[in-house]
């Protein structure tokens, strides 16, 4: 890099301390991150990475983000005194997004271009994005998602004819960010597999290409020994639901409309750059749109999310980071972009109702007013209350009576189950000893497999599947008492399998009979009527 392009990129700097503060200033943890502080807690403590002690099952979608936090968490555990006291999974959860969203934003001005304009015009984007500020932080995966297809992009736009060096990178970073969240893989197919189809030797650089996706295939052959299953427990409470897809789509088309209202500058820089990136000749923009397609209409396909704005970050990233490589020539195009940006940005905060500071404050509905019509909720705002600058202006963190050295589980102790509506912060409060199911399921390994209370009534995100007859009793006797027979017996299986001893063959045998569908029959003929009162 010459010294005048070091000289212009120090232009950044002022663009690049915005975009930090705002960052900081908005950081946050919504109440599904939380989830994953229970099983961190767990893991940490010896007793594996379960959300309950004594039942292997996957509650957090963000196995890396996972790993992430269990390192820093073990080293500051060696670390007795340390200043976060009982609220230390909350403020590494906060500091290590934070550091994560600052060093894409450094990555991103000083390594995706060599116009500091592209630089300037992207951290703008950034900055006034609702979607990109909101989940810099909230506790979920996206700071690491956003690295992770960050270094990915750059590295495909500057990688070597068929070089099996830059393949096994972006092998590599593909299978990370899978690992980090298994749907983002849908971003880095179409690279990958023009990369394959276009090497002379096809072989080789499926080899290549194996040998980069080994991170995924090693968390994948854990996940299937350990879980039983492949995928997070999560996942199948939203799959088997029985809702049909036309109302999905309906749902996820209400889903970029939401966010078209209060973040319109998201969706349509996202747009604006798809087009304008299939219109030109460079064949690299346009493969990594196509992911970038496949991810949007992926999301749309399974109804969008509850959290606003949350799955449109991340193509986002991308969009703009393609949007600073694409070389304007005339100065007036980028001062123009930048007066756009500006308008489209900043003015919702003054037009639209939501997004005025002052909306909610006082109301008796409590964070019920930030939910649309859709169910489709302003998430930060909500847990406005778990706001890093909130508890520090309160002098206190988000805390249990069981956190760090506290988590010691009882094994000699009754069951206790309880049954919760949100999973996050109630399951932290209740510490190790209790058996925590909620009425989403996404706790309970037989429940996502259970059909819907209501299938006319749902949202999405919170699918509300039966609690069979019987089964709260089964799970604090430890006996089996649900009342229906093939329930029953379907239990016993999926049993044996999430508690049963690890290193048993017969709990192999049962975990491909299991996955291979050999006992779907028996759920064949459960209804709504089987559920406990």
């Amino acid at each position: 890099m010459n010294s005048r392009l070091i000289k212009n990129k120090v232009l950044t700097i002022p663009f690049l301390a915005v975009y930090a503060w705002l960052v900081i200033r908005t950081s946050w943890v919504g109440d599904d991150a939380v989830i994953t502080f229970r099983s961190l807690e767990n893991f940490l403590h010896g007793y594996g990475p379960v959300f309950n002690i004594g039942e292997r099952v996957q509650t957090f979608t963000h196995p890396l983000w996972f790993l992430l936090q269990a390192a820093a968490g073990f080293v500051f555990n060696l670390w007795k005194s340390n200043p976060f006291g009982q609220g230390q999974m909350y403020f590494l959860n906060v500091f290590i997004s934070i550091g994560l969203s600052l060093l894409v934003g450094i990555i991103f001005a000083f390594n995706t271009t060599s116009s500091t304009k592209g630089a300037l015009l992207g951290l703008l984007i950034f900055s006034v994005s609702k979607s990109f500020v909101d989940y810099s932080t909230s506790g979920l995966e996206n700071p690491l998602t956003h690295l992770i297809l960050l270094l990915f992009t750059l590295a495909y736009l500057t990688k070597k004819e068929d070089s099996q060096r830059s393949i096994y990178i972006l092998g590599t970073l593909a299978a990370l960010g899978g690992v980090d969240r298994l749907d983002t893989l849908l971003f880095y197919f179409p690279a990958l597999i023009l990369l394959f189809w276009q090497s002379p030797n096809k072989g080789k650089t499926l080899i290549t290409l194996g040998l980069g996706f080994l991170p995924l295939i090693a968390w994948e052959l854990f996940s299937l020994f350990y879980y039983g299953v492949p995928f997070p427990n999560t996942a199948y409470a939203k799959i088997n639901t029985g809702i049909p897809e036309s109302s999905l789509i309906t749902q996820g088309i209400f889903y970029y409309l939401n966010s078209l209202k209060l973040d319109p500058i998201t969706l349509l820089t996202i747009i604006t750059v798809s087009i304008a990136g299939w219109m030109s000749r460079n064949a690299a923009h346009k493969t990594i749109l196509a992911g970038v397609l496949l991810y949007l209409l992926y999301t749309i396909y399974i109804g969008g999310d509850f959290m606003s704005g949350r799955y449109f970050s991340t193509p986002l990233l991308v969009c703009v980071t393609l949007l600073a490589t694409m070389d304007f020539k005339s100065p007036k195009v980028y001062g123009f972009a930048i007066g756009i940006v500006l308008l489209v940005g900043i003015a919702p905060i003054f037009v639209i109702p939501e997004r005025a500071p002052a909306f909610g404050v006082g109301d008796e509905g409590d964070h019920r007013v930030f939910v649309d019509e859709r169910g489709i909720s302003d998430e930060r705002i909500v847990y406005t209350g778990l706001g890093l600058f909130e508890r520090i202006k309160k002098k206190s963190a988000p805390s249990t009576n069981y956190a760090r050295d506290k988590w010691v589980y009882l094994p000699d102790e009754p069951v206790r189950v309880r049954i919760l509506g949100p999973l996050g912060l109630n399951s932290m409060t209740l510490g190790p000893n209790f058996h925590v199911i909620d009425v989403n399921s996404l706790a309970d390994p037989l429940m996502t497999r259970m059909p819907l209370y209501e299938i006319e009534r749902w949202r999405i995100g919170h699918f509300r599947h039966i609690i069979p007859k019987g089964y709260e009793e089964t799970l604090k006797s430890g006996e089996n008492r649900i009342e229906n027979k093939e329930i029953a017996l379907y239990y016993d299986k999926l049993s044996f399998i999430v508690r049963g001893e690890l290193w048993s063959w017969e709990r192999v045998i049962e975990i491909w009979n299991f996955n291979t569908g050999k006992y779907d029959y028996l759920l064949e003929n459960v209804t709504p009527a089987d559920a406990a009162e």
